[in-house]
């Protein structure tokens, strides 16, 4: 059963889709080339992707090879010998207007090899012409450059990453008209941190060169501060002190822009899936308890501290969780037992989505889509999904109805919650 007042039953009915998005907007969806490999119902294939929610579709990831600076697959038994990149281009049959974008690095392919590659002109130009090469091989539209993080000592940076990562971003817009393809997008992923963005990024220069910056607005909280928290706060809270005040979505997105990122380029990250937690005492359970640790690791992604939306919706139906709301960071939190979850639902994301239009900024990227309710297991397909693309479409021919008999419960933390 849920906790009585803290969740609210949505009914919605599913109506057709048309994809109306307006120019400008963007909704880059992501999909991560490990997923297919989950045992049982939940491996997702490209077939799942849900090309008629997004206008952008991202591989993730490639890498930098450390010793040639070329780029190479991450998973070839799924990338190449399972067709994965050519499948993923034939997603353009079911939507002819989608773009496909490849993401080169990730939190476990960079850092030192991104250093070394950025390091000498030779190496940036190999890279590039590496890069052209995947590009027409796959029939990728862009290119998304994920260096976690230029100048971070303890990622095998300097301080020279800063002036170089600038160099590689503006030295490959250049290479890509030269090479008669200039209507590729580079993008790039940037953190909200403002120690990472002091270490590595030209905020201004940067953004020049590129055509999206995409900020990473989660993973700002986790296990490893050693308190709870919900990872994607909107805005600061009471407890948010010294080097974590202003760690929040606003505070980040707010910290581009004022360094001469325009609005028009910033695409804002937003996450399918929780941060979670082992309290410390199973009786403080509100924000900043004590944690002693990462959560327990969900039945499908098998990753302490971590849990997909769908892992964390089922979970839900079956126990009973208590489900709370932060009321200023603007996300639902749950507990039950010594095990606590940050998390996204439709309100959260819906102040996220309406922040970002209050701003105009260039659009939404969710991470990733194996990570929401895919297969529909606690109400409709994609809920998440599916109401990003609803609040941030110009016009709401509605994803959702509640007129309709035909139910499906979403967990849902009311915003005035006590």
């Amino acid at each position: 059963m849920f906790s009585a007042g803290r969740l609210y039953l949505l009914v919605f009915l599913l109506a057709p889709i048309s994809l109306c998005f307006a120019q400008e907007t963007r909704l880059v969806c992501y999909f991560t080339n490990w997923s297919p490999d989950r045992a049982g119902e939940y491996s997702f294939q490209i077939s799942d992707i849900p090309v008629d929610l997004c206008t952008h579709v991202t591989y993730n990831f490639a890498a930098i090879d450390s010793e040639s600076f070329e780029i190479k697959s991450t998973n070839p038994n799924f990338d190449i010998a399972q067709d994965g990149f050519k499948k993923f281009a034939e997603l353009k049959e079911s939507n002819p207007d989608l773009k496909l974008s490849v993401a080169v690095g990730g939190w476990a392919h960079g850092g030192d090899a991104f250093h070394k590659m950025v390091s000498s002109l030779d190496a940036r130009q190999t890279f590039i012409a590496s890069a052209i090469r995947f590009m027409v091989r796959h029939s990728f539209d862009g290119i998304e450059i994920v260096w976690v993080w230029p100048g971070s000592p303890e990622r095998g940076g300097t301080p020279s990453d800063k002036d170089n990562f600038y160099l590689l971003v503006n030295e490959m817009k250049r290479e890509f008209q030269k090479a008669g393809h200039g209507s590729w997008e580079v993008a790039v992923q940037v953190p909200v941190d403002r120690y990472r963005i002091d270490l590595g990024y030209h905020q201004s220069r940067l953004c020049e060169a590129a055509d999206f910056v995409h900020i990473a607005g989660y993973d700002l909280r986790g296990s490893w501060n050693g308190f709870t928290d919900v990872h994607s706060a909107l805005d600061n809270r009471p407890h948010d002190k010294d080097n974590l005040k202003d760690y929040t979505v606003k505070g980040g997105v707010q910290h581009w822009m004022s360094n001469g990122c325009p609005a028009s380029k910033i695409v804002l990250g937003v996450p399918l899936f929780g941060r979670t937690y082992t309290l410390a005492d199973s009786g403080s359970h509100g924000l900043a308890a004590r944690s002693s640790g990462p959560g327990t690791p969900g039945p499908y992604t098998r990753d302490a501290g971590y849990r997909a939306f769908f892992e964390i919706c089922e979970e839900m139906k079956q126990t009973a969780w208590t489900v709370e709301w932060d009321a200023q960071g603007m996300c639902p939190y749950a507990f039950l037992g010594n095990q606590w979850v940050g998390y996204e639902n439709i309100e959260s994301l819906d102040e996220k989505v309406e922040f970002a239009k209050s701003v105009r900024l260039a659009g939404i990227y969710a991470f990733s889509l194996d990570l929401d309710d895919y297969r529909g297991k606690c109400g409709v397909a994609y809920p998440l999904m599916k109401n990003i693309f609803q609040v941030y479409r110009p016009v709401r021919a509605p994803l959702f109805s509640d007129d309709d008999p035909a139910e499906f419960p979403v967990i849902r933390a009311r915003r005035d919650a006590k």
